[in-house]
């Protein structure tokens, strides 16, 4: 476990799962709890967030009402958004409901901060948990490890990748985002790299012209860096796709690095090596501790618990995702690796064989399709080179 100064969780099963059980076991009436949030349920953060808390109040045989409401995409529809989950929140006290799941930073698009802690801190003394990043008075939280989640990209770009040259690309105005970039200055350092103030490139927004704008000057440094680390995935889809219109290609000139594991990630043109958030974990973690608040009283600590993120290895950072090198380890894969003097028909072969594992529910047209797909990025062009002259590339991670 990465160690620091905040409370950290990992699970396991312990003395306190059985006495949660017992405790609800010996109640007359079941537990009522509610999720309040602003969710965009087009992202899968809101659906895992939802999906946990749901498989924990299942497991533990509570009632569960989603009092979230979905984020709308116009001046007038997100003002009338806010006024119509604001008038929910009477519903949020008991006896409607025993206890809170909230998700305060959802809010910070459309309240200022005081006034989104002002309005949660009035459902005190309701027993509350909060899986955001705003301090609510009073009320424990269930936060990602934000310094473990830096120390695992820049520790797998150094180590595994020997770079030396790495900036950092985020936002201005996102309290996670520059979270992040002081732990990424913190690695770094550890690692006894160079970070000043010309490797730290911070947009006004995360909205597609001002990272455009900023991508300008990044693409005219001199040496260009070899990694690029960024503080979500948004970003870094926006990046990469900046590098391409430059002529810089991701991976082979330069590794981009997300953050949170968003869809669009998985989509870019080149899949990003990002962190996961653990927001399922987070959202069965805190019904947990709101059972803990609601025995305990006022008892359990306020601290911050920490839940551990995990690396996930796609191809922007150099390598090739899990599930494609345990295709090649995989036992039962016997059919001999292609010579280089092979044709092509035997090399696509030899790639349907191959994602097999990794795909084998799908049927042989997609497999195929992704063969074409990893034979054309061998190639790195459409028209593949003479026969002669084409070797099998080493699959290495």
């Amino acid at each position: 476990m990465y160690k620091n100064d905040l409370i950290c969780y990992t699970d396991s099963v312990d003395d306190k799962v059985i006495r949660r059980h017992q405790f609800l076991k010996g109640r007359d009436m079941p537990l009522t709890f509610g999720f309040a949030a602003a969710v965009d349920f087009s992202s899968y953060i809101g659906q895992e967030y939802v999906a946990g808390i749901m498989h924990a109040t299942a497991d533990y045989g509570i009632n569960f009402i989603n009092m979230a409401d979905a984020v709308r995409h116009s001046m007038v529809e997100d003002s009338y958004f806010l006024s119509k989950f604001l008038a929910k929140t009477q519903f949020m006290q008991t006896p409607l409901v025993d206890g809170l799941v909230t998700w305060a930073s959802s809010l910070a698009e459309y309240m200022e901060n005081e006034k989104i802690r002002s309005l949660f801190s009035s459902f005190a003394p309701l027993p509350m948990v909060d899986i955001g990043y705003l301090d609510i008075p009073g009320v424990p939280s269930i936060r990602i490890d934000n310094a473990h989640a830096m120390h695992l990209i820049v520790s797998h770009l150094v180590r595994v990748h020997k770079f030396r040259s790495i900036i950092f690309i985020g936002t201005k105005f996102s309290k996670p985002h520059l979270t992040r970039l002081e732990f990424f200055k913190k690695e770094m350092a550890a690692f006894a790299l160079p970070c000043d103030d010309s490797q730290i490139f911070l947009s006004d927004s995360l909205d597609f012209t001002d990272v455009a704008a900023l991508m300008e000057t990044v693409c005219t440094l001199s040496p260009f860096p070899q990694a690029i680390v960024t503080s979500s995935d948004i970003i870094a889809s926006q990046v990469i796709d900046e590098l391409e219109k430059h002529g810089i290609s991701v991976p082979e000139d330069v590794a981009v690095t997300g953050f949170n594991n968003q869809l669009v990630g998985i989509t870019s043109s080149t899949p990003i090596t990002t962190i996961d958030l653990a927001y399922f974990s987070r959202g069965y973690r805190a019904v947990e501790v709101l059972i803990d608040r609601i025995i305990d009283k006022n008892e359990i600590s306020t601290e911050p618990i920490l839940v551990p993120p995990s690396l996930l290895i796609r191809q922007s950072c150099r390598c090739f995702e899990e599930d494609i090198l345990n295709a090649f380890r995989n036992e039962s894969f016997s059919r001999k690796v292609p010579g280089e003097n092979a044709s092509q028909d035997e090399i696509r072969a030899y790639l349907e064989h191959a994602v097999t594992p990794v795909i084998p529910y799908e049927e042989k047209k997609s497999r195929a399709i992704l063969a074409d797909a990893i034979l054309s990025d061998l190639y790195h062009t459409n028209v593949p080179p003479p026969q002669k002259d084409f070797k099998v590339l080493p699959l290495t991670a």
